[in-house]
Order: structure tokens, then C-alpha cells, then sequence
């Protein structure tokens, strides 16, 4: 019988503590309005928590985003992989209703990754620019694999039209990063926008 993994250790609650207490700070108040010693109150922690867990506020700025990002790509990678087999239309369309529910259960997280600039500096930038551009890649061979099975329209480019199912998804989040609607309506709806309506069963529709 293999070893029960170790639970997180103390240092690792302070600085989730400390992550999700700025997500909430910046959401709220965006980057201007952010300070070290206002996440620290948030997080009911001294200002010098931050500074032992996060080098500046860059790097705490470029973490929170870094986790948003790495937590979309979860609920991504968590919707597609049962359905490594299936049509690109299922995939597709199970990764806008995946991208949704993200925004739901991210949350605060969410609302930073949309609205948020890049820092200038930090070690964890790379990292969230590296994650950035494989979720890209991911969308970018979903609309791909989808417009060449006849799913949805060709004679866009595949990243075009990536970069506009973005801003359709992104752009029903509220100012705290969830959808106004919910995630099946919108989902439903940008199905509808890209490839038609759904057949309705009662209507015989082919």
C-alpha cells in the first residue's frame, strides 16, 4: 500500500490565503487601487506575510494570474480529456461550456485574468505566459479541427476566429468574472452564432 500524500503544510494555507485574498483585492479595486498591506488585511495576515511569500507586488500580481490561467486550463483539460475520441463539434463545444464554467467557479481569479495587465517583471510572468500560450494553442486546434470537419464556417483563420470565441465568452463575464447568464444559455448561444441552432427533437429537424 503506497504512502498517504502529505496534506499542505502551513506555509502553503498562508500563501492561498494570500493568493485569494488579493484575486479578491484586485477584482475589486483593479490594479491601481491594489496595495500589499490591503491583500494582507484581506487575508487577516501582517504586510510582512506577503513580502516572506511574494518577492513584490508584481510577483503577487503575476501568481494571481498565473493560477487563474493554470486553473482554466484544469477545467479545459478536465472537459476534453473523456472525449479525446469524439467529433471536433463535441469537443468544441464541450471547451466553450468548460471556459464558462471557469469564469463561474474562478471567480475573483477570472475577473483578474480578463482585466488585469501583464506586470512588468516576476518570476512567476513567464510561467503565466507560457501557460497563456498553450491554452491559446488549445483553442486555436479546436476551431481548427472543427472548421475542417465543417462544424462551424471556414475561410476564417483559425486563431480569428479563437480570438473572437474569446471575447464572445469573455465578454458575458460581470465585473467579478461570471457570466450573467448561465453557462449553458451562453453556451447555447455561441453554438447557435457559430454553427446554427440545435436541432429540436419535437420538430423532426435533420
Amino acid at each position: 500500500m503506497s504512502a498517504a500524500q502529505p496534506g499542505p503544510t502551513k506555509g502553503d494555507r498562508t500563501r492561498r490565503r494570500l493568493l485569494d485574498a488579493a484575486a479578491a483585492h484586485l477584482a475589486r479595486h483593479g490594479q491601481a487601487g491594489v496595495s500589499l498591506s490591503g491583500i494582507a488585511a484581506e487575508a487577516g495576515l501582517k504586510t510582512g506575510s506577503v513580502y516572506f511569500h511574494f518577492g513584490s507586488k508584481d510577483e503577487l500580481i503575476a501568481t494571481v494570474l498565473e493560477e487563474g490561467l493554470r486553473e482554466s486550463l484544469r477545467h479545459l483539460d478536465t472537459a476534453l480529456t473523456p472525449l479525446s475520441g469524439a467529433d471536433p463539434g463535441t469537443r468544441l463545444w464541450a471547451a466553450v461550456r468548460a471556459h464558462l464554467d471557469a469564469l463561474v467557479e474562478l471567480s475573483e481569479y477570472a475577473a483578474v485574468v480578463l482585466t488585469m495587465a501583464e506586470p512588468e517583471s516576476g518570476v512567476a510572468l513567464a510561467a503565466y505566459r507560457s501557460l497563456k500560450q498553450h491554452y491559446g494553442g488549445q483553442w486555436t486546434e479546436l476551431v481548427d479541427d472543427a472548421q475542417q470537419a465543417g462544424v462551424i464556417a471556414t475561410g476564417v483563420e483559425p486563431r480569428l476566429v479563437r480570438d473572437l470565441l474569446f471575447g464572445a465568452m469573455n465578454a458575458v463575464a460581470d465585473g467579478s468574472g461570471r457570466p450573467g447568464r448561465s453557462a449553458e444559455d451562453c453556451t447555447a448561444a455561441i453554438r447557435a452564432l457559430l454553427a446554427g441552432p440545435t436541432p429540436h427533437p419535437d420538430r423532426g429537424d435533420p
